[in-house]
């Protein structure tokens, strides 16, 4: 059979039949001061608020002496053996129980040991080898009721953190369940599309958005190359470079494309990419939005719009040649008369209006063309302030002639990647209406930079300004000058655009200023 705890501590302190004899010799001395010390202990106790707080009032201190003055007797009397130790051990389990701090115990302890030891050294004043053994043996068994004590205040502890032990499991095993409902509630319910996939591509997560739209069991899809199932296989490449950058830390943008589908049409969908904490590698997530209806809804726009668009600049187009044709046929008439009567002079007159509408006529068929078939950008390489140099010596001449100063600020070579011909085109109709703008007398001035990477034209007048601010200026046929296509400046917004620039226009009384933005470099 095992040792037991307190035939284990008793072996350890070498408690034995001479000390159990010498106890029962000093138990008739010390007796008669049980009720000393057991008053002395709770005088002691009283002093220490948070031991008081222990007691619920007079006649339980009172029965707690009479208690400890039975514990002391049974102290110095035994028997020692395992039924002591259980008693002992319901002593310190009821310490724990009252919550008791350990303090205290160890002060009662030491206060009990002081007052026997006392005791056996007065009981025995001449009897030198009784005295020590008495010490002895009071300081083995008050050892072995602090060892019993702190026992059960281990055990107490422990209990405690099992319990607290059983606590987080239990509260764990809630936050899992409730994880666990989270997931299925979000993930499985939710209307986007999401994977979860591995640096290498093999799907981990598929969740039953993805099963909808790609016709595919998520048993037959984990595994397989998140590319080669949801991305077009034109777009394979560019989405790894996108998934090797996400994984590098740096910002990705949104990718959006058809997802191949065995259930019928491919879908539309906008992929949001992240990356989530895993054990070992992390974990790329693809969130990905149907947007099948809203591109095809975007496209129907799209085409209402240029539907719409057309109708315009027909009907524009219609009556800017109605005009001229009108003209020219009353022109004809007045020239058919005039050579019935021989008036050379007359019909020459008649003849120059008639050239000078179809001249007109044959203009605005041109910008027509030029606007509403715009010709693919050859882009290269250029210096955009030599450019605008090249479009200044041609309208100079004209400048002079209308009484115009027109002059380009210094500044240094800005190279840009363009159309040299087609910016050409917009240099110049933004300084021919400058020159108009600015009538005689008056200044056009020009710059050509750059800030960041983007590259920088402006075309500012001194004219008398623009109308409203909210006039449609860019529109086609819009014009506010008599004679003018109301093409110019459409044509300049579209070949702009057409560069991923813009033209942004700042208009008042003495300053009109447009500057054309494009980028350094296209993507």
């Amino acid at each position: 059979m095992p040792e037991t705890f307190f035939a284990e501590m008793k072996r350890y302190v070498r408690f034995g039949a001479e000390d159990e004899a010498s106890l029962r010799a000093l138990g008739p001395h010390a007796a008669p001061h049980f009720v000393r010390i057991a008053e002395e202990f709770y005088q002691q106790l009283e002093q220490h608020p948070e031991a008081r707080a222990v007691f619920s009032g007079p006649e339980q201190v009172e029965r707690l002496k009479r208690t400890l003055c039975t514990w002391m007797q049974v102290l110095l009397e035994g028997p020692w053996d395992e039924a002591y130790h259980e008693l002992r051990t319901r002593i310190g389990r009821m310490h724990v129980k009252v919550a008791l701090p350990q303090r205290y115990m160890f002060g009662a302890m030491n206060l009990i040991r002081a007052s026997l030891i006392e005791i056996a050294q007065k009981a025995y004043p001449d009897q030198e080898s009784a005295r020590v053994r008495s010490v002895w043996a009071l300081s083995k068994i008050l050892d072995l009721e602090l060892a019993i004590m702190l026992e059960t205040y281990r055990e107490a502890f422990v209990e405690k953190v099992q319990q607290l032990e059983r606590l987080e499991k239990s509260l764990l095993e809630r936050r899992l369940a409730i994880s666990e409902a989270r997931y299925e509630e979000i993930v499985e319910s939710a209307q986007a599309l999401i994977v979860t996939f591995h640096r290498d591509g093999s799907i981990a997560l598929f969740n039953r958005r993805c099963e909808e739209v790609t016709g595919l069991p998520r048993d037959d899809a984990a595994g397989r190359n998140f590319c080669g199932l949801m991305i077009g296989a034109r777009d394979h490449e560019s989405v790894r470079a996108l998934c090797s950058d996400l994984l590098a830390g740096r910002h990705v943008e949104p990718y959006e494309g058809s997802v191949p589908s065995e259930a019928g049409p491919s879908r539309r969908v906008r992929w949001h990419f992240t990356t989530l904490p895993s054990p070992g590698d992390p974990l790329l997530c693809a969130i990905g939005v149907d947007v099948t209806e809203e591109h095809d809804l975007a496209l129907r726009s799209r085409r209402a719009e240029r539907l719409a668009a057309l109708g315009t600049m027909a009907a524009g187009l219609a009556h800017e040649i109605r005009n001229p044709l009108n003209a020219a046929h009353l022109q004809l008439k007045v020239l058919e008369r005039r050579l019935a009567r021989p008036d050379p002079e007359a019909a020459r007159e008649a003849a120059a209006l008639v050239s000078s509408e179809l001249g007109r006529l044959a203009l605005l068929v041109q910008e027509f063309l030029l606007f509403a078939r715009p010709q693919p950008l050859r882009l290269q390489s250029a210096d955009l302030r030599a450019t605008t140099e090249e479009v200044l010596a041609l309208l100079l001449p004209e400048a002079e002639s209308a009484g115009v100063a027109l002059a380009l600020e210094p500044g240094s070579e800005v190279r840009a990647e363009f159309d040299d011909e087609r910016i050409k085109q917009v240099i110049h109709n933004l300084v021919r209406n400058a020159i108009e703008a600015a009538g005689g007398k008056g200044h056009v001035r020009l710059r050509v930079g750059a800030d960041g990477d983007v590259a920088q034209v402006e075309v500012e007048d001194d004219g008398p300004g623009l109308p409203g601010g909210d006039a449609p200026i860019f529109e086609p046929f819009f014009t506010t000058k008599p004679g003018g296509t109301g093409l110019g400046l459409a044509i300049v917004h579209r070949i702009v655009g057409d560069h991923g620039g813009r033209v942004a226009v700042d208009s008042r009384p003495r300053r009109t200023s447009f500057v054309v933005h494009l980028p350094l470099r296209r993507a």
